[in-house]
């Protein structure tokens, strides 16, 4: 949920700032109504993508299945004085996708 939302955000955010920048340049011949379109437009593609996005690894005859969860090691390295460091691990959740 949080993805989308982060996702349908983002979209409006950059719809927007498309749209009030092509004010400030547009020439008085009335490119400021084709901008207005244009960000409109691109607003409307991105949105619906972000909405599409969850949906497009689930086909006809697939489902997801419960939410599966695990434990990922972080990394190690070695720093500058030869001493071996490994950050802490996290947890990672997904939901896999069965067909039938």
């Amino acid at each position: 949920m949080m993805k989308k939302v982060s996702a349908v955000m983002a979209t409006l955010l950059l719809a927007t700032s498309l749209t009030v920048t092509s004010f400030g340049g547009a020439e008085a011949r009335g490119g400021r109504g084709a901008a207005a379109i244009i960000g409109g437009a691109a607003l409307g593609i991105l949105a619906i993508e972000a909405l599409k996005s969850d949906r497009e690894y689930v086909r006809e005859g697939c489902y997801r299945g419960p939410r599966e969860c695990r434990w990922v090691r972080g990394g190690c390295y070695y720093d500058d004085y030869g001493d071996r460091v490994c950050r802490g691990g996290h947890r990672e959740c997904y939901r896999p996708v069965y067909c039938d």
